[in-house]
Protein backbone atom coordinates (compact mmCIF):
# COMPACT_ATOMS: atom_id res chain seq x y z
CA UNK A 1 0.00 0.00 0.00
CA UNK A 2 1.21 3.52 -0.77
CA UNK A 3 2.66 5.65 2.04
CA UNK A 4 -0.25 8.09 1.67
CA UNK A 5 -3.54 6.76 0.32
CA UNK A 6 -6.56 8.87 -0.61
CA UNK A 7 -9.55 6.66 -1.41
CA UNK A 8 -12.92 7.61 -2.91
CA UNK A 9 -12.91 11.15 -1.55
CA UNK A 10 -16.04 13.21 -2.10
CA UNK A 11 -16.75 16.77 -1.05
CA UNK A 12 -19.60 19.08 -2.01
CA UNK A 13 -20.38 22.69 -1.18
CA UNK A 14 -24.02 23.73 -1.35
CA UNK A 15 -24.87 20.58 -3.25
CA UNK A 16 -22.20 21.21 -5.87
CA UNK A 17 -19.45 18.57 -6.08
CA UNK A 18 -15.95 19.97 -5.51
CA UNK A 19 -14.16 16.61 -5.29
CA UNK A 20 -15.63 13.38 -6.65
CA UNK A 21 -14.40 9.79 -6.47
CA UNK A 22 -10.82 10.94 -5.91
CA UNK A 23 -8.37 8.08 -5.28
CA UNK A 24 -4.60 8.43 -5.31
CA UNK A 25 -1.61 6.68 -3.78
CA UNK A 26 1.51 8.73 -2.97
CA UNK A 27 4.84 7.07 -2.26
CA UNK A 28 7.23 8.27 0.43
CA UNK A 29 9.46 11.08 -0.88
CA UNK A 30 7.39 11.74 -4.02
CA UNK A 31 6.51 15.20 -5.29
CA UNK A 32 3.00 15.01 -6.73
CA UNK A 33 1.40 17.98 -8.48
CA UNK A 34 -2.35 18.50 -8.65
CA UNK A 35 -2.80 20.39 -11.91
CA UNK A 36 -5.96 21.85 -13.37
CA UNK A 37 -8.01 24.99 -14.00
CA UNK A 38 -9.60 27.08 -11.26
CA UNK A 39 -12.47 25.28 -9.57
CA UNK A 40 -11.34 21.76 -10.46
CA UNK A 41 -11.02 20.67 -6.81
CA UNK A 42 -7.26 20.63 -6.35
CA UNK A 43 -7.13 23.06 -3.40
CA UNK A 44 -10.10 21.34 -1.73
CA UNK A 45 -8.20 18.04 -1.96
CA UNK A 46 -5.15 19.66 -0.33
CA UNK A 47 -7.31 21.17 2.42
CA UNK A 48 -8.79 17.74 3.18
CA UNK A 49 -5.27 16.38 3.64
CA UNK A 50 -4.32 19.33 5.84
CA UNK A 51 -7.41 18.91 8.01
CA UNK A 52 -8.96 22.25 7.05
CA UNK A 53 -11.91 20.52 5.35
CA UNK A 54 -13.68 17.27 6.17
CA UNK A 55 -14.74 15.09 3.22
CA UNK A 56 -18.33 13.96 2.86
CA UNK A 57 -17.02 10.43 2.35
CA UNK A 58 -13.82 8.56 1.66
CA UNK A 59 -10.63 7.83 3.58
CA UNK A 60 -7.10 9.23 3.91
CA UNK A 61 -4.32 7.18 5.48
CA UNK A 62 -0.64 7.88 6.13
CA UNK A 63 1.37 4.73 6.77
CA UNK A 64 -2.02 2.99 7.36
CA UNK A 65 -3.11 5.55 10.01
CA UNK A 66 -6.56 7.05 9.39
CA UNK A 67 -5.76 10.77 9.62
CA UNK A 68 -9.32 11.97 9.09
CA UNK A 69 -9.83 11.28 12.78
CA UNK A 70 -6.78 13.36 13.72
CA UNK A 71 -7.13 17.15 14.33
CA UNK A 72 -5.29 19.38 11.85
CA UNK A 73 -2.74 20.55 14.43
CA UNK A 74 -1.70 16.96 15.15
CA UNK A 75 -1.34 15.73 11.57
CA UNK A 76 2.25 17.01 11.19
CA UNK A 77 1.57 18.66 7.84
CA UNK A 78 3.72 21.54 6.65
CA UNK A 79 1.56 23.97 4.67
CA UNK A 80 2.71 26.83 2.43
CA UNK A 81 -0.03 29.15 1.25
CA UNK A 82 -0.29 31.35 -1.83
CA UNK A 83 -0.21 34.51 0.29
CA UNK A 84 2.70 33.29 2.50
CA UNK A 85 0.69 33.87 5.76
CA UNK A 86 3.76 35.03 7.70
CA UNK A 87 3.25 36.74 11.06
CA UNK A 88 3.93 40.41 10.21
CA UNK A 89 5.19 41.36 13.68
CA UNK A 90 7.72 38.50 13.89
CA UNK A 91 11.14 38.35 12.30
CA UNK A 92 11.95 35.75 9.67
CA UNK A 93 13.79 33.75 12.31
CA UNK A 94 10.83 33.90 14.72
CA UNK A 95 8.40 32.92 11.97
CA UNK A 96 10.43 29.80 11.25
CA UNK A 97 10.69 28.97 14.96
CA UNK A 98 6.98 29.46 15.70
CA UNK A 99 5.81 25.86 15.26
CA UNK A 100 8.74 24.46 17.21
CA UNK A 101 8.02 26.82 20.11
CA UNK A 102 4.38 25.74 20.13
CA UNK A 103 5.65 22.15 20.34
CA UNK A 104 7.80 23.20 23.34
CA UNK A 105 11.07 22.11 21.80
CA UNK A 106 14.29 23.14 23.60
CA UNK A 107 15.58 26.61 22.75
CA UNK A 108 18.97 25.27 21.72
CA UNK A 109 17.43 22.78 19.29
CA UNK A 110 15.18 25.51 17.87
CA UNK A 111 18.16 27.79 17.29
CA UNK A 112 20.11 25.07 15.46
CA UNK A 113 17.11 24.12 13.32
CA UNK A 114 16.32 27.73 12.36
CA UNK A 115 19.95 28.39 11.37
CA UNK A 116 19.97 25.20 9.31
CA UNK A 117 16.77 26.13 7.48
CA UNK A 118 17.91 29.70 6.81
CA UNK A 119 21.01 28.22 5.14
CA UNK A 120 18.86 25.75 3.22
CA UNK A 121 16.73 28.51 1.70
CA UNK A 122 19.70 30.82 1.17
CA UNK A 123 18.64 33.58 3.61
CA UNK A 124 21.23 33.32 6.39
CA UNK A 125 21.61 37.11 6.51
CA UNK A 126 17.86 37.87 6.58
CA UNK A 127 16.83 36.14 9.81
CA UNK A 128 16.40 39.42 11.70
CA UNK A 129 14.16 41.05 9.08
CA UNK A 130 10.41 41.49 9.31
CA UNK A 131 8.26 40.15 6.43
CA UNK A 132 7.66 43.67 5.08
CA UNK A 133 11.41 44.06 4.68
CA UNK A 134 11.64 40.99 2.45
CA UNK A 135 10.83 40.59 -1.24
CA UNK A 136 7.97 38.31 -2.30
CA UNK A 137 10.39 35.54 -3.20
CA UNK A 138 12.20 35.85 0.13
CA UNK A 139 8.91 35.75 2.03
CA UNK A 140 7.95 32.57 0.24
CA UNK A 141 11.32 31.01 1.13
CA UNK A 142 10.71 31.85 4.80
CA UNK A 143 7.21 30.37 4.56
CA UNK A 144 8.75 27.20 3.12
CA UNK A 145 11.35 27.08 5.90
CA UNK A 146 8.61 27.51 8.53
CA UNK A 147 6.64 24.62 7.01
CA UNK A 148 9.75 22.40 7.07
CA UNK A 149 10.78 23.37 10.61
CA UNK A 150 8.44 20.88 12.28
CA UNK A 151 9.78 18.01 10.13
CA UNK A 152 6.38 17.30 8.56
CA UNK A 153 5.26 13.91 7.35
CA UNK A 154 4.01 15.73 4.27
CA UNK A 155 4.57 19.15 2.73
CA UNK A 156 1.49 20.81 1.18
CA UNK A 157 2.09 23.70 -1.25
CA UNK A 158 -1.00 25.61 -2.40
CA UNK A 159 -0.20 27.72 -5.50
CA UNK A 160 2.99 28.86 -3.74
CA UNK A 161 4.41 30.87 -6.67
CA UNK A 162 1.34 32.46 -8.25
CA UNK A 163 1.88 35.86 -6.62
CA UNK A 164 5.46 36.19 -7.90
CA UNK A 165 6.77 37.60 -11.17
CA UNK A 166 7.86 35.22 -13.93
CA UNK A 167 11.63 35.33 -13.37
CA UNK A 168 11.37 34.80 -9.59
CA UNK A 169 8.79 32.06 -10.15
CA UNK A 170 11.14 29.99 -12.30
CA UNK A 171 14.04 30.42 -9.88
CA UNK A 172 12.00 29.57 -6.80
CA UNK A 173 10.28 26.53 -8.32
CA UNK A 174 13.73 25.06 -9.01
CA UNK A 175 14.74 25.83 -5.42
CA UNK A 176 11.62 24.12 -4.09
CA UNK A 177 12.46 21.01 -6.08
CA UNK A 178 16.09 21.08 -4.90
CA UNK A 179 15.06 21.41 -1.27
CA UNK A 180 12.34 18.77 -1.52
CA UNK A 181 14.73 16.32 -3.16
CA UNK A 182 17.52 16.95 -0.66
CA UNK A 183 15.21 16.39 2.32
CA UNK A 184 13.16 13.59 0.76
CA UNK A 185 9.94 15.07 2.12
CA UNK A 186 6.72 13.76 0.57
CA UNK A 187 5.08 16.74 -1.15
CA UNK A 188 1.73 17.66 -2.68
CA UNK A 189 1.99 20.72 -4.94
CA UNK A 190 -1.16 22.48 -6.17
CA UNK A 191 -0.86 24.60 -9.32
CA UNK A 192 -2.74 25.71 -12.40
CA UNK A 193 0.57 26.35 -14.22
CA UNK A 194 1.40 23.43 -16.50
CA UNK A 195 5.03 24.55 -16.90
CA UNK A 196 5.55 24.40 -13.14
CA UNK A 197 4.02 20.95 -12.91
CA UNK A 198 6.01 19.58 -15.84
CA UNK A 199 9.27 21.00 -14.47
CA UNK A 200 9.27 19.72 -10.90
CA UNK A 201 6.91 16.75 -10.49
CA UNK A 202 7.59 13.06 -10.09
CA UNK A 203 3.99 12.55 -11.14
CA UNK A 204 1.20 14.88 -12.22
CA UNK A 205 -2.50 14.47 -11.42
CA UNK A 206 -4.56 16.36 -14.00
CA UNK A 207 -7.93 17.30 -12.52
CA UNK A 208 -11.19 18.46 -14.04
CA UNK A 209 -14.55 19.13 -12.39
CA UNK A 210 -13.45 17.50 -9.12
CA UNK A 211 -12.20 14.28 -10.67
CA UNK A 212 -8.96 12.85 -12.03
CA UNK A 213 -8.46 12.94 -15.80
CA UNK A 214 -5.00 11.35 -15.84
CA UNK A 215 -2.08 10.47 -13.56
CA UNK A 216 1.44 10.04 -14.90
CA UNK A 217 4.96 11.40 -15.23
CA UNK A 218 5.53 14.66 -17.06
CA UNK A 219 6.67 12.71 -20.12
CA UNK A 220 3.60 10.46 -20.07
CA UNK A 221 1.15 13.32 -19.62
CA UNK A 222 2.75 15.33 -22.42
CA UNK A 223 3.31 12.54 -24.95
CA UNK A 224 0.33 10.32 -24.18
CA UNK A 225 -2.65 12.45 -23.07
CA UNK A 226 -5.57 10.26 -22.07
CA UNK A 227 -8.35 12.65 -23.13
CA UNK A 228 -8.94 15.70 -25.32
CA UNK A 229 -9.04 17.81 -22.14
CA UNK A 230 -5.56 16.71 -21.06
CA UNK A 231 -4.27 17.15 -24.61
CA UNK A 232 -5.53 20.72 -24.70
CA UNK A 233 -4.47 21.63 -21.16
CA UNK A 234 -0.89 20.34 -21.28
CA UNK A 235 1.13 22.26 -23.84
CA UNK A 236 -0.17 23.15 -27.28
CA UNK A 237 -1.87 20.36 -29.17
CA UNK A 238 -3.42 20.18 -32.63
CA UNK A 239 -6.71 18.30 -32.53
CA UNK A 240 -7.87 17.09 -35.94
CA UNK A 241 -11.42 15.74 -35.67
CA UNK A 242 -12.48 13.09 -38.11
CA UNK A 243 -13.71 9.54 -38.73
CA UNK A 244 -12.00 6.20 -39.09
CA UNK A 245 -12.13 5.14 -42.74
CA UNK A 246 -9.92 2.07 -43.09
CA UNK A 247 -9.21 0.72 -39.58
CA UNK A 248 -6.84 -2.06 -40.64
CA UNK A 249 -4.81 0.39 -42.73
CA UNK A 250 -4.75 3.11 -40.07
CA UNK A 251 -6.61 5.60 -42.24
CA UNK A 252 -8.75 8.50 -40.99
CA UNK A 253 -10.72 11.12 -42.86
CA UNK A 254 -10.34 14.62 -41.35
CA UNK A 255 -12.36 17.02 -43.49
CA UNK A 256 -10.99 16.77 -47.01
CA UNK A 257 -7.81 15.03 -45.84
CA UNK A 258 -7.13 11.30 -45.75
CA UNK A 259 -4.49 10.81 -43.06
CA UNK A 260 -2.57 7.83 -41.77
CA UNK A 261 -2.23 7.00 -38.09
CA UNK A 262 -0.62 3.97 -36.37
CA UNK A 263 -2.90 1.06 -37.40
CA UNK A 264 -3.00 -0.33 -33.85
CA UNK A 265 -4.55 2.97 -32.72
CA UNK A 266 -7.74 2.38 -34.72
CA UNK A 267 -7.74 -1.31 -35.69
CA UNK A 268 -10.23 -2.09 -32.89
CA UNK A 269 -12.68 0.58 -34.09
CA UNK A 270 -15.47 0.24 -36.68
CA UNK A 271 -15.28 2.15 -39.93
CA UNK A 272 -17.01 5.51 -39.44
CA UNK A 273 -16.17 5.82 -35.74
CA UNK A 274 -15.60 9.42 -34.68
CA UNK A 275 -12.13 10.11 -33.35
CA UNK A 276 -9.57 12.89 -33.04
CA UNK A 277 -5.94 12.89 -34.10
CA UNK A 278 -3.68 14.61 -31.58
CA UNK A 279 -0.50 16.14 -32.99
CA UNK A 280 2.09 18.29 -31.23
CA UNK A 281 3.24 21.44 -33.08
CA UNK A 282 6.90 20.39 -32.90
CA UNK A 283 6.11 17.19 -34.84
CA UNK A 284 5.20 19.18 -37.96
CA UNK A 285 7.76 20.18 -40.59
CA UNK A 286 7.01 23.09 -42.90
CA UNK A 287 8.30 22.78 -46.47
CA UNK A 288 7.85 24.67 -49.76
CA UNK A 289 4.68 23.51 -51.52
CA UNK A 290 6.64 21.90 -54.36
CA UNK A 291 9.07 19.99 -52.09
CA UNK A 292 9.04 16.20 -52.28
CA UNK A 293 6.99 14.72 -49.41
CA UNK A 294 8.70 12.59 -46.79
CA UNK A 295 8.38 8.87 -47.47
CA UNK A 296 5.57 7.16 -45.59
CA UNK A 297 4.38 10.30 -43.78
CA UNK A 298 1.38 12.63 -43.96
CA UNK A 299 1.25 15.81 -46.00
CA UNK A 300 -1.20 18.72 -45.90
CA UNK A 301 -1.30 21.79 -48.13
CA UNK A 302 -1.74 24.94 -46.02
CA UNK A 303 -1.66 28.72 -46.02
CA UNK A 304 0.13 30.71 -43.31
CA UNK A 305 -2.31 32.81 -41.25
CA UNK A 306 -0.13 34.03 -38.37
CA UNK A 307 3.50 34.03 -37.23
CA UNK A 308 4.33 34.44 -33.51
CA UNK A 309 7.89 34.80 -32.24
CA UNK A 310 8.43 32.75 -29.06
CA UNK A 311 12.20 33.00 -28.66
CA UNK A 312 13.67 29.65 -29.66
CA UNK A 313 10.74 28.87 -31.97
CA UNK A 314 8.28 30.61 -34.21
CA UNK A 315 4.70 29.39 -33.84
CA UNK A 316 3.06 29.31 -37.25
CA UNK A 317 -0.74 29.34 -37.48
CA UNK A 318 -2.00 27.68 -40.65
CA UNK A 319 -5.23 27.09 -42.55
CA UNK A 320 -5.04 23.54 -43.85
CA UNK A 321 -8.46 23.45 -45.49
CA UNK A 322 -11.17 23.01 -42.84
CA UNK A 323 -8.43 22.35 -40.27
CA UNK A 324 -6.60 25.01 -38.26
CA UNK A 325 -3.08 23.82 -37.43
CA UNK A 326 -0.13 25.29 -35.55
CA UNK A 327 3.49 24.28 -36.10
CA UNK A 328 6.58 25.23 -34.08
CA UNK A 329 9.66 25.91 -36.18
CA UNK A 330 13.13 26.66 -34.81
CA UNK A 331 14.21 30.26 -35.32
CA UNK A 332 17.62 28.85 -36.34
CA UNK A 333 16.21 27.75 -39.71
CA UNK A 334 16.45 31.29 -41.05
CA UNK A 335 13.31 30.80 -43.15
CA UNK A 336 11.24 33.99 -43.34
CA UNK A 337 7.56 33.12 -42.99
CA UNK A 338 4.97 35.51 -44.37
CA UNK A 339 1.22 35.61 -43.91
CA UNK A 340 -0.52 34.28 -46.99
CA UNK A 341 2.35 32.04 -48.12
CA UNK A 342 1.41 28.58 -49.39
CA UNK A 343 3.38 25.77 -47.74
CA UNK A 344 3.35 21.99 -47.24
CA UNK A 345 3.03 20.40 -43.81
CA UNK A 346 4.71 17.05 -43.23
CA UNK A 347 4.38 14.89 -40.12
CA UNK A 348 5.15 11.23 -39.43
CA UNK A 349 2.50 8.62 -38.84
CA UNK A 350 3.85 7.69 -35.42
CA UNK A 351 3.51 11.31 -34.24
CA UNK A 352 -0.28 10.90 -34.41
CA UNK A 353 -2.13 9.87 -31.28
CA UNK A 354 -5.82 8.96 -31.50
CA UNK A 355 -8.54 9.74 -28.99
CA UNK A 356 -11.95 8.16 -29.52
CA UNK A 357 -14.90 10.50 -28.90
CA UNK A 358 -16.56 8.29 -26.28
CA UNK A 359 -13.53 8.91 -24.06
CA UNK A 360 -11.69 5.68 -24.83
CA UNK A 361 -8.11 6.08 -25.85
CA UNK A 362 -6.50 4.78 -29.01
CA UNK A 363 -3.18 3.03 -28.45
CA UNK A 364 -0.05 4.52 -29.91
CA UNK A 365 2.97 2.35 -30.68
Amino acid sequence: MAYIQLSNLRKSFGGRPAVRDFSLGIERGELISLLGPSGCGKTTTLRILAGFEAPDSGTVTIATEDILQVPAQRRRMGVVFQNYALFPHLSARSNIAFGMKIARQPAEAIGRRVAELLRLVGLEEAGHKLPRELSGGQQQRIALARALAVEPRMLLLDEPLSALDAVVRVSLRDEIRRIQSSLGVTTLYVTHDQEEALAISDRIVVMRDGGIEQVGSAEEIYAQPASPFVAGFIGKMNQLAGRVEQPSQGQMRCGPHLLRVPPQAVAHLPSGAEATILLRPEAITIAPPDAAPSAGGNRLAARIEMVTFLGSVRRIGLDAGAQHVVADVSTATGWVFQRGDLVALDFPVDACRVIVHDGRQGVRE
